[in-house]
């Protein structure tokens, strides 16, 4: 089926106001929050002037409580609550998901520490403070605070972060799995992005220019951006207006380089039309864009010529503005910031303006809205461009919504490519790299009965095109080696794969030591090269890139459970027809601060951890079953059901499919008690029990690492069916895959 989507909240927390009316107004009137940064010292960066939220206040409690609040789980708490109040939305009374894009988390919070653990390779004092620095603290939080949701995901795209967040949650809503999603993105100002963009030679040392001739980059901002979606059917049930309807979506990625667009933006242009029609409309529908407009030198032209492609004749009519010169670039809640502006446009019909573009430049050829915003006569749909680090790339299609019953917007929207219900998925490859060696398909299907050094070195760079590969980091080039060895070598359909990495801290180690280099050698020693590795995302971008995978590319974040977390995800992403395949999994270096520290810090009292931290990588090619079997791909596994809870999980597992004969086994990451329990209480629990742990070490790629394991016995007929389960800080990820 597929359904239409209606917004029915918003929330906004940005520079220039603490909600959607205080936003809104400051918008319309041309009003720039640009200023020095008062929140960090700044005095020796280039660039300065930020957009920076006044009065960020962090919820009240007992010690530990507020030290697993960050500034961007704050802003997120504010934007949520507001978007969910105007929906009169209670994730108490319905099955509601929840969808949070970001980069930065608690960074500003923890940045200093990870200096100091840098330093000081021995100080583990200050544990308490690191609660808040996970990428997923913040929908943990707003999970503690709003919920609970019946669905939670953290994922970072970098700058197009918010926008895949409010993909992902439509496609659980085209799916039937949840009623509503509370979908956005949060992220605060640091000084590690204002000394890596610095670094780039990205910011202009006064207020930013979009579109103008004299552009010299652009300015940071901070804040938060959320939506409550809902089928149209649902919100008339319940009696809820509409915003405005998101119509239309289109995801996809450059792989061209990991900071730069690629110029001609053809990727952009061809993600517009297909968001466009997917709409069920055309270009002459359109009557606003709001542009992701960075007032950079390489961003500005390379959308100009995106638009001029997708609209064709059209772009000499269609109003196009940037709100970055108003509330600067807000990283990853950017995406869901400038949506809900966008939304607010075609709801009010009312343009917002394009701040601080003076002298246009002649060789862009947009139509702007100058200066201060005004009334339109109607706006009838609106699209919303996000473009991250990495090339990864999406635009929102937001319309008109039409009350009426059994009616939608404008034209009847088309139907997703491969079928709403929910196409059949499997498994066509599978990689596995680590100091077992290089393992794929067949190979895996004794990993665990193997005995291996988890000493042994581990060396990517024997398997890769070493100039391809020349700006990966090493846990990149892990991720490249597995993830092309389980995608395979000249297949025809890598054009359109898509890349979802797990990864639970992300770059630690290269963060704590590009900070202790900021703060002993001062900002401008910040390195360039170094930077772009930071992004939490990059894993997938530079994958992505390496690979030349164009399909969906992005990042999740849950813990120990990250390499389940991509593997369900790429999997809804496929069975709802957003690409042909993606391949999925988790990569992870041994990390120095996350063994000593985070690894100690949440660690699971469940869980027994044997072994030290590992070098370590898998993939999965997850694949449309239909397509799969039209170009003769084997089959190693079909993936029969994927079940993901917070909290209890008790409930959840209640709806796990028994195993349907003799031969089938449970595949674990590592022994776990509270894994244990759930299995005891489902027709798995007498089948025997594979652990991954002892074998490989400790690393947070195990979960993939199962999944990739389960696959293999399957193909080779070890097994008819397996069940990966996976558990870790009161969340948990089911999976059973069968014989083909």
């Amino acid at each position: 089926m597929n359904r239409r989507l209606w917004v029915t909240g918003l929330g906004l927390v940005t520079p220039l106001g603490a909600d959607v009316e205080a936003t809104w107004a400051a918008l319309v009137r041309g009003q720039r929050a640009i200023a020095p940064v008062t929140l960090f010292d700044a005095t020796d960066q280039r660039a300065r002037l930020v957009a920076q939220v006044p009065n960020v206040t962090l919820p009240d409690g007992r010690p530990r409580r507020i030290a697993s609040w960050s500034r961007s789980a704050a802003m997120a708490l504010s934007a949520a609550r507001e978007a969910m109040r105007s929906a009169h939305l209670d994730a108490r009374e319905a099955r509601v998901g929840l969808v949070v894009g970001g980069t930065t988390g608690g960074l500003f919070e923890t940045e200093k520490l990870l200096a100091r653990f840098h330093a000081e390779p021995a100080s583990r004092e200050p544990l308490v403070e690191m609660l808040s620095h996970p990428l997923t603290a913040t929908g943990d939080r707003l999970q503690e605070t709003l919920g609970p949701f019946a669905r939670v995901r953290t994922l970072s795209s970098a700058c197009s972060s918010g926008a895949n967040a409010i993909v992902v949650g439509a496609v659980w809503l085209q799916s039937g799995d949840v009623d509503a999603v509370v979908v956005g993105g949060s992220d605060g100002l640091c000084r590690l992005t204002l000394s890596g963009f610095n670094a780039l030679g990205a910011l202009d040392p006064e207020p930013c220019r979009p579109f103008d001739r004299r552009r010299r980059g652009t300015n940071l901002g901070e804040g938060a951006g959320f939506l409550v979606i809902e089928s149209a059917e649902r919100a008339r049930a319940r009696g809820s207006t509409p915003v405005v309807e998101l119509a239309g979506w289109a995801v996809g990625s450059e792989a061209h380089h990991i900071t730069n667009p690629a110029p001609d933006g053809s990727t952009v242009a061809a993600l517009i039309e297909r968001a466009i029609a997917r709409a069920g409309l055309t270009a002459a529908d359109i009557d606003y864009v709001n542009a992701h407009g960075t007032a950079t030198q390489l961003n500005d032209p390379m959308e100009a010529a995106a638009l001029a492609a997708a609209l064709g004749d059209q772009v000499s009519r269609v109003p196009v503005s940037s709100s970055k010169g108003q509330i600067g670039h807000t990283l990853g809640a950017a995406g869901a910031i400038e949506a809900a502006i966008t939304a607010l446009v075609v709801a009010r019909s009312t343009l917002v303006p394009t701040a601080g573009l003076d002298q246009p430049d002649p060789a862009i050829g947009l139509v702007h809205v100058p200066h201060v915003g005004h009334k339109a006569s109607r706006v009838r749909a609106a699209v919303s461009n996000a473009f991250g680090f990495g090339g990864m790339d999406t635009v929102l299609v937001f319309s008109e919504p039409d009350s009426a019953p059994g009616r939608g917007g404008l034209r009847p929207s088309v139907p997703l490519s491969l079928g709403s219900g929910g196409v059949p998925t499997a498994i066509t490859g599978v990689g596995v790299f680590g100091s077992c060696g290089l393992l794929g398909g067949d190979e895996c299907a004794a990993l665990l009965e193997r005995s291996v050094s988890i000493d042994a070195a581990v060396d990517p760079d024997v398997h890769l095109d070493l100039e391809r590969a020349r700006r990966l980091d090493r846990t990149a080039r892990l991720a490249a080696v597995a993830v092309e060895r389980a995608a395979g070598a000249g297949d025809s359909t890598s054009g359109a794969t898509g890349v979802i990495l797990g990864s639970a801290f992300g770059n630690v180690d290269g963060s704590a030591a590009f900070m202790h280099r900021v703060l002993v050698k001062g900002p401008r020693c910040a390195s360039p090269a170094d930077f772009p590795n930071l992004v939490p995302s990059s894993l997938a971008g530079h994958v992505s890139i390496y690979g030349r995978y164009c399909g969906p590319a992005f990042a999740t974040t849950d813990f120990a459970v990250s390499g389940e977390s991509a593997f369900v995800q790429a999997s809804q992403l496929v069975a709802a027809g957003e690409a042909p395949r993606i391949v999925a999994g988790a990569a992870e270096t041994a990390s120095d601060i996350v063994g000593r520290v985070l690894g100690v810090l949440f660690a699971d009292t469940a869980s027994k951890v044997t072994g030290a931290r590992v070098d370590l990588a898998a993939a999965i090619a997850v694949e449309a079953l239909p397509q799969a079997r039209r170009r003769g791909a084997r089959v190693l596994a079909h993936v029969a059901q994927a079940l993901e809870w917070r909290g209890n999980g008790r409930v959840a597992i209640e709806g796990l499919r028994s195993p349907r004969c003799e031969h089938a086994e449970v595949v674990l990451a590592r022994a776990d008690a509270g894994a244990d329990d759930l299995l005891d209480r489902t027709g798995w629990r007498l089948r025997p029990r594979l652990l991954c742990a002892p074998v490989l070490g400790e690393s947070d790629a195990l979960g993939a690492v199962a999944v990739a394991v389960a696959a293999a016995r399957i193909a080779t007929a070890h097994i008819a069916e397996a069940l990966v389960l996976g558990v870790s800080q009161a969340r948990g990820y089911a999976i059973v895959l069968v014989s083909p």
